[in-house]
């Protein structure tokens, strides 16, 4: 079995296909994108019923780990979020009541025995971005589910992300972490700080990106 070389993680609006798509068009990995649309579109259905929450985030967490193990065949792959950030979600919903303390446990156990067989990603990059601008984007960007979730569901997920590095490093030993601060949304269109960003992503795959060790004149 390969290896997944980069997870790119962070809440929805926050950039993260955006840093996605920036790594697999100029470092040449190939991309895994989210998948979050199933044949009974239970996304929708649950930013207008919470009562969705469960069948939903099973779905999810089912859906993410088959593209893991996908991903993971070959040494070349970037994955659009994870069963980590799965969890994250998961955790919300039932501290907010949408799930039922059976429902947790019956998830919990689902995850811990799916996690066993998921080998650590090479790194993980985490996407940051004020409050107030993922609310401006998911207001810009007007999707109907989104929209319908409402201020105080994202303001509560933004929080839940909060620690998710310290998460994560508790739920498996990933050797290599990258926070990315998107909070002016210039970034991309800045040469010298998408630049930056690249040769610190380089920086972690020296057999992949060999340091340049031309003489300087």
């Amino acid at each position: 079995m390969g290896q997944i070389q980069i997870i790119v993680e962070g809440m929805t609006a926050s950039g993260k296909s955006t840093i996605v798509n920036l790594l697999g068009e100029r470092l040449g990995f190939d991309i895994m994108p989210e998948e979050f649309r199933d044949q009974y579109d239970l996304l929708s259905r649950f930013h207008h019923e919470r009562r969705w929450a469960f069948p939903m985030q099973l779905n999810f967490l089912v859906t993410r780990f088959a593209q893991y193990l996908c991903a993971s065949e070959e040494e070349n792959y970037i994955l659009d979020r994870s069963i980590f950030g799965d969890k994250v979600y998961a955790a919300l919903y039932y501290k907010q009541g949408y799930f039922k303390d059976s429902q947790y446990g019956c998830y919990l156990t689902l995850y811990d025995a799916l996690l066993k067989y998921t080998k650590a990603p090479r790194l993980l990059v985490l996407v940051h971005c004020p409050f107030e601008e993922i609310l401006r984007r998911i207001r810009i960007r007007g999707r109907e589910d989104e929209i319908a979730a409402g201020e105080e569901y994202w303001r509560a997920l933004y929080g839940a992300y909060a620690p998710f590095i310290d998460f994560v490093k508790s739920e498996m030993d990933i050797p290599n972490f990258l926070v990315l601060d998107l909070s002016d949304p210039q970034f991309i269109h800045t040469p010298s700080r998408v630049d930056h960003f690249l040769n610190e992503v380089k920086a972690f795959f020296p057999d992949r990106f060999p340091p340049d060790r031309s003489p300087r004149s």
